[in-house]
């Protein structure tokens, strides 16, 4: 199994990449390789290889996880997981490493929103909405990854453009297939677990294998 992070700019820090590795190492007992996307790999545990974004990179924030479907970037073969850098992995994560990605790029679902208000609020402007969220992905070999990148690259200034990130990327332009990790894997610090039976904010709960923060901007929203 082959490990991904990706960390740009000084938002987070080597020492986030760091705990995502301790948490896989203390929660995933198969072998696996760890790699962390960046351009700056200082202070990264000694295990972690590091896989420099391009000279002249002017993707910022979310938008350099494209990068994960790079060929001249991601070389390896096999299995993959994704984690972004203030996920907090809770339990055995042996599932989400077992869950069969087919020939897909595997999204959590927001499950914790209230997903039939929010796409009729954003009818007249779709591509605002999704219900995908990129915080944990899964994919192997059997995905098409050169047909992303080429995408992406072809009209990436569109893109950029209207876009608010990725996940809406992904869901309104669907040029790959996507499947969804099962219900009740992950859920969302900020905003909540399953709507409408479990939406109460700031809430720890034990039984899901990891933790986003999913900030939506507001004030009360807690950054990792």
């Amino acid at each position: 199994m082959n490990i991904y992070t990706v960390k740009w700019g000084d938002k987070y820090n080597h020492q986030h990449v760091n705990n995502v590795y301790k948490a896989c190492k203390e929660f995933y007992n198969e072998d696996f390789d760890f790699f962390c996307l960046t351009e700056n790999p200082k202070g990264l545990d000694k295990n972690i290889t590091p896989l420099a974004l391009p000279g002249g990179n002017k993707l910022v924030k979310w938008w350099n996880k494209m990068y994960l479907f790079d060929s001249n970037i991601v070389t390896q073969k096999g299995e993959k997981m994704f984690f972004d850098i203030d996920t907090i992995i809770q339990k055995d994560i042996t599932p989400i490493a077992n869950y069969d990605p087919e020939d897909c790029l595997c999204f959590v679902k927001t499950y914790w929103h209230d997903l039939e208000t929010q796409f009729k609020n954003t009818r007249h402007i779709p591509h605002k909405y999704t219900d995908l969220n990129s915080s944990v992905l899964r994919w192997n070999d059997n995905l098409n990854t050169e047909e992303i990148t080429e995408y992406f690259n072809k009209y990436q200034k569109q893109i950029l453009w209207y876009y608010r990130g990725l996940d809406n990327f992904f869901y309104n332009r669907r040029i790959t297939k996507i499947k969804l990790f099962p219900i009740g894997w992950v859920y969302s610090f900020n905003q909540g677990y399953i709507f409408p039976h479990d939406i109460d904010k700031h809430t720890y709960r034990e039984l899901p294998y990891v933790c986003i923060f999913d900030s939506m901007g507001k004030g009360e929203d807690v950054k990792f």
